[in-house]
């Protein structure tokens, strides 16, 4: 099917997708498991890719082996008065380990079975670099001129921190990266609210402030059972620490997303929402008609989290260890300060073991008032008739936290279906796969993004 849309020429939809297939089944099948990543053969891919149209760039790699791939397309028409800074589509080219005994299919064979592209990376995030490769490709080869540079950046190293990867770049090759928008991962998803379709876009994302809680006391023999022991004092901080209810906050993103989609709601929900954007309680969120997943999302999201995850300690059955370690996933939410929320938490665990930090991340926002949001907005509600983007906080991490200079917003959308419920399982998780259809869809939105925000 083709269509025409303002552009240099008609655009073949149905061939864009399978481009998109074609670039996801390649790029999966470079193993790119991190650690160590080797992501280099990968990045070579993509700017290979963009050397059959005509365009250049480079593999920079911060070690050997961790190679990113960046590529510019300069702008035909650069915009009047003071010049735009560029549009840089991103995502990563890492992905986390695989548990191979549990995959139905090849985790690195990027199968195309009855509609759906299997491997690791076809969800987080390969998709969305595969798409941007075709949709990169489509733009070069129709003639399509454009008023502000494009980037396309494949980032290695994500998965583990970014160090190898986007901050590395941003702090050694500046000039590669610097754009004024990017987008990323970590939204599209479609969720019904009331009566109307949503989809959501990550606008900020908390911060990876993790923490670790040491418990300290006299060894003995296990023979000869002691009162007070690291392992008891421990064990009363991780009670502490799991009764805790910490403090309900709305950070601008999800307060600019219960005042979006409030008007979608009857006149007593508006009201709720309205009574919880002035004096914020998660007893009153949790009673909004919401579903499970969402619910859980609001949870996470209006308030800074501590969940243990880690325990170290002992080293003989029969030795009462002197220390017990027990490592905390600690995520802080845009304004907390990482030193005020170590104390915060050792006045919950108490005094008699020590809260220290692991690492130190604060959380980011990005001002959904901003012409690319608005154009974002305009893109879907041309694909989807109805359907409005709101703006979301994550409650995990992505590379937008490396890249400081430029406005990112996380959207690669998929239609509202009950596959999205799905793929909520797949990321990180075994049989990881997407559907074709919801590929394609993304892809026609990136090509729909672009020329209408950047000018064609």
């Amino acid at each position: 099917m083709a269509e025409q849309t303002g552009t240099a020429s008609a655009v073949d939809w149905d061939h864009l997708g399978r481009e998109a297939v074609r670039h996801l089944q390649a790029l999966i099948r470079y193993d790119t498991t991190n650690p160590p990543g080797n992501e280099t053969d990968a990045a070579h891919y993509v700017l290979d890719a963009c050397r059959e149209v005509g365009l250049d760039g480079e593999v920079v790699e911060s070690a050997p082996g961790r190679g990113s791939a960046v590529v510019r397309w300069p702008a035909a028409r650069p915009g009047s008065g003071e010049a735009k800074r560029p549009l840089m589509l991103t995502g990563h080219l890492d992905v986390v380990s695989v548990e191979r005994d549990a995959w139905t299919r090849d985790p690195f064979g990027g199968e195309l079975v009855d509609g759906w592209v299997w491997g690791r990376g076809a969800l987080d995030m390969k998709s969305q670099v595969a798409a941007e490769l075709a949709v990169l490709q489509a733009l070069v080869r129709a003639g399509v001129e454009l008023d502000r540079d494009i980037l396309l950046v494949a980032f290695a190293d994500e998965e583990t921190g970014g160090e190898m990867g986007a901050s590395w770049l941003w702090e050694h090759r500046r000039d590669l990266v610097d754009a004024e928008y990017a987008i990323n991962e970590g939204g599209g998803t479609a969720v019904p609210f009331g009566d109307q379709t949503f989809y959501l876009c990550q606008s900020g994302e908390k911060g990876a402030s993790r923490l670790r809680i040491t418990a300290r006391a006299k060894p003995g023999h296990a023979s000869v059972p002691l009162d007070d022991t690291a392992m008891r004092r421990l064990g009363e901080a991780l009670v502490k620490l799991h009764e805790w209810e910490p403090a309900t906050v709305l950070t601008d993103p999800v307060r600019q997303m219960l005042e979006t989609i409030a008007p979608a709601y009857p006149a007593d929900t508006r009201a709720a929402i309205a009574a919880i954007l002035a004096a914020p309680s998660w007893e009153a969120i949790s009673a909004l008609p919401l579903d499970h997943e969402t619910r859980l999302m609001l949870r996470a999201t209006t308030r800074d989290t501590a969940v243990p995850t880690i325990v170290h300690g002992g080293h003989r059955i029969n030795v009462i260890p002197s220390e017990v370690v027990l490592d905390v996933d600690g995520r802080i939410l845009p304004g907390t300060d990482p030193a005020e929320w170590r104390d915060r938490v050792q006045g919950v665990v108490g005094d008699e073991v020590e809260v220290t930090l692991l690492s130190e991340e604060r959380g980011i926002m990005a001002d959904p008032a901003s012409p690319l949001f608005d154009a974002i907005a305009a893109t879907v509600a041309e694909m989807d008739p109805g359907a409005k983007v709101a703006p979301y906080l994550v409650s995990g991490g992505t590379d937008a936290r490396n890249i400081p200079g430029v406005k990112v917003y996380g959207f690669f959308p998929a239609p509202p279906s009950e596959r999205h419920a799905l793929y909520s399982t797949l990321v990180h998780g075994h049989d990881e796969r997407i559907a074709v259809e919801d590929l394609a869809f993304a892809s026609q939105f990136i090509h729909r993004l672009v020329t209408r925000f950047c000018g064609a």
